[in-house]
């Protein structure tokens, strides 16, 4: 029997700060996820999951059951508060508390895999989108430079589970990221409309930063001009540029491509 909390509780209130306030996460050094699939990946990915709390009528589901077998504290409140609590037009039956975990740069610059950057890229959908094409495509890291705050709601639900198991670290410029790389070996290949070589045609044996910049302006000047190199998307048509998501999917995918190829 998972034990009921109050609709008028400070837990719920707590929910309402963390939902909606990104100092307030900070503060705290937690964030939501929502959403029963979502906490059940966060459990299995081995976070510090502080607490789980479901609506009452999805206390009996099997996935329910699940959540409150990991041994994670579990609590119910009503299904009209819970839907008060929601950050989406469906509200989601569960929502788990957990601890923040970006890591250090140092951290993902050791592994020497590919590492993706994002300057400032402002929209939570897309930073998150990326997230879990960097997941997909086998990089080992990203770098989310000022912009975006990778614990609002919509980039958790767009990274679909990959912010939990890909590595990322948060920096306030890109400068000093670029040259911490740089002093590691890295080649740091910014992403630009035009102009730049098609990442498939990379024949570095470095490991390789990509570098992606804010979704209306691209990367600053003083970024491209640190980077080694230009990278971009070969395209066709009337369209002269392609949404930040989609162009660094497809760059990442071009890298991902070359590496297998090189091993066939």
């Amino acid at each position: 029997m998972i034990p009921k909390a109050s609709d008028k509780s400070s837990l719920v209130r707590r929910i309402r700060r963390l939902a909606r306030d990104r100092s307030f996460r900070e503060e705290e050094n937690t964030y939501l996820v929502e959403g029963p699939q979502l906490v059940v990946e966060a459990l299995e990915s081995n976070l510090k999951v502080q607490l789980v709390v479901v609506s009452e009528s999805f206390s009996q589901d099997a996935l329910a059951a699940k959540i409150v077998s990991s041994g994670i504290q579990c609590v119910s409140i009503s299904e009209r508060t819970f839907n008060t609590l929601s950050t989406t037009k469906s509200p989601q039956p569960a929502v788990a508390l957990v601890e923040c975990h970006d890591k250090k740069l140092e951290e993902l610059i050791d592994s020497q895999g590919t590492l993706l950057v994002l300057e400032e890229v402002s929209d939570p959908g897309n930073a998150g989108t990326l997230v879990r094409s960097a997941e997909s495509f086998g990089m080992s890291g990203v770098v989310l430079v000022g912009g975006v705050d990778p614990y609002n709601p919509k980039f958790v639900r767009a990274s679909a589970g990959s912010l939990f198991r890909v590595p990322f670290t948060q920096a306030d410029e890109s400068q000093s990221v670029l040259r911490n790389l740089s002093d590691f070996g890295y080649l740091s290949w910014a992403a630009v409309p035009e102009g730049g070589v098609s990442p498939e045609t990379l024949k570095e044996d470095s490991p390789i930063a990509v570098v992606l910049g804010n979704e209306p302006r691209g990367l600053n000047e003083e970024t491209i001009k640190a980077c080694n190199g230009r990278l971009s998307v070969p395209t066709v048509g009337l369209s002269d540029s392609l949404n930040v998501a989609v162009a660094g999917s497809i760059i990442l995918y071009s890298l991902r491509l070359k590496f297998i190829v090189q091993f066939i």
